[in-house]
């Protein structure tokens, strides 16, 4: 990758890709047993709440799972909290943590597991659950309760248990895709996130699940949901998305933030993404507007698998880089009004206004989809250097962060996907290459090689497809189409 490549992917790490404002806090590392990198699973138990932490794994990663850990001191000291869960990679991977009563469950990747004694000791309790071929384990994603009954997610349904685990029932009638991967409710309603069809809920108990995705992208992939204060919130990823009225119907609340976890309390919520400005948003007005709080949090293609609330902290498990906590009395100063933003796109959900860009993202972010790809960065030799309107041969402060406040207005089609506004080709030369007509001198409507400066002649000879020795307007055109959109994702 060339050098100007680097440069740019390094000014990634200081560049807000959408309308937020960093709010400034004070994250700090919680230290765990060797120094875990990889939590996936948080949650509070008990009338101290008292912080359980699920540990993970990734493909290719130096550290496997340890299985649960706890602290009694809000992340002060950690300790395993394990008796009872199998020395296994499978059994060691906890992908969820949830509290019900006098009940701690953890849905491990080979099972769930049950704690009556605020996990002190653990038992396995997978007897009816189904065994996914491709690992020969009883696989479990997602757990939710609703009374005495408990329900957890898998990737070949949704099952139900009344009895504590000791018999699991089949309970997927309606799912039209049985991968699920979260599980929520609200007052007497259940929701299910799967993997591929958006979101199902049931009225019924989970006795019956209906397809609850509209205003959805069809066919998207949710991961994370939740339902507190009146809101349900299911991220994806093509943005996240909220509903007022129990699923019925949803909007972009998020549209460039991939959440994958969630967490309310006192009328907080707070979303960790995968994908997005930051990490982790704050809303306090049911998604309405949201605040980015990730401030000192690792950056750069970092995402948080869980988050999670006690009274005192804030906690976020960041991707490869284990446990953070933020104390929640600074919540209320990270979160201004001058500081926030309408999530809600319009009252139908469709149409969404490209926040103002700078024009460096106008020149690296070909796709317009808020992030840059590989094949983008590989591509930010040649793009960058179409900012360099006055042809000195350096990029001023100016030229880099100057608006563009002429960015075209893009409509989300049913299908989820951003359409470029009417009369307009996608890719059509209206972005970063278009800056190259500001070097039109005489006003004629075509680039001269005189006219454009010597670091520059590299994309005129490959733009000047039929070697006249200038470039209008169509030739402008194919080049930008030649260059994007990148599919590095």
């Amino acid at each position: 990758m060339a050098t100007t490549s680097f440069h740019a992917a390094l000014l990634l790490c200081s560049i807000t890709l959408t309308q937020f404002t960093n709010a400034q806090a004070n994250w700090t590392a919680v230290e765990l047993p060797g120094n875990h990198p990889e939590v996936f699973a948080l949650t509070t138990h008990g009338a101290q709440q008292q912080l359980f932490i699920g540990t993970g794994g990734l493909p290719g990663g130096q550290t496997n799972a340890t299985g649960i850990l706890w602290s009694n001191d809000h992340g002060m000291h950690v300790k395993p909290r394990a008796n009872g869960i199998l020395d296994t990679r499978f059994d060691l991977l906890i992908r969820s943590l949830h509290s019900s009563k006098d009940l701690l469950i953890a849905a491990s990747a080979d099972g769930p597991y049950f704690s009556s004694d605020v996990g002190e000791t653990w038992q396995k309790r997978a007897d009816g659950l189904p065994v996914v071929r491709q690992t020969s384990m009883r696989s479990a994603n997602a757990l939710t309760s609703l009374g005495d009954v408990i329900f957890c997610g898998t990737p070949q349904g949704i099952y139900r248990t009344s009895d504590a685990g000791r018999h699991w029932t089949l309970s997927s009638e309606g799912l039209a895709t049985l991968d699920v991967r979260a599980l929520t409710r609200l007052n007497t309603t259940l929701f299910a996130s799967t993997d591929g069809d958006g979101v199902y809920r049931s009225k019924d108990s989970g006795k019956s699940w209906q397809h609850a995705s509209k205003g959805i992208p069809s066919g998207v992939r949710s991961r994370a949901i939740l339902a507190a204060d009146g809101v349900v919130i299911a991220g994806t990823q093509q943005g996240t998305f909220r509903s007022l009225d129990m699923g019925t119907s949803w909007t972009p609340t998020l549209p460039n933030a991939n959440a994958r976890s969630f967490a309310a309390t006192n009328g907080l919520i707070a979303i960790g993404a995968f994908r997005g400005a930051g990490s982790i948003y704050i809303s306090r007005n049911q998604g309405q507007h949201w605040f980015d709080v990730s401030a000192n949090l690792p950056r750069g293609g970092i995402g948080v698998w869980a988050i999670t609330f006690d009274d005192r902290y804030l906690y976020a498990a960041v991707n490869r880089h284990g446990l953070w906590r933020v104390p929640r009395s600074e919540l209320d100063s990270m979160m201004k009004v001058d500081k926030s933003v309408n999530g809600t796109a319009s009252n139908t959900g469709m149409n969404i206004k490209a926040a103002p860009t700078s024009n460096l993202l106008a020149a690296l972010d070909r796709d317009r989809n808020g992030e840059l790809s590989g094949a983008e960065i590989e591509r930010s030799t040649t793009a960058l250097l179409t900012l360099d309107t006055n042809g000195d041969g350096k990029l001023s402060a100016a030229e880099l962060s100057q608006t563009d406040s002429k960015q075209p207005q893009f409509t989300r089609s049913a299908t989820g996907k951003a359409s470029p506004p009417t009369g307009r080709r996608p890719n059509n030369g209206s972005g970063a290459l278009a800056n190259l007509m500001k070097l039109d001198a005489n006003g004629d409507g075509k680039l001269t090689q005189a006219e454009v400066p010597a670091r520059m002649q590299r994309i005129f000879d490959r733009a000047d497809s039929d070697k006249n020795g200038t470039l209008d307007q169509a030739e402008i055109e194919r080049f930008s189409r030649q260059l994007g959109p990148g599919r590095g994702r």
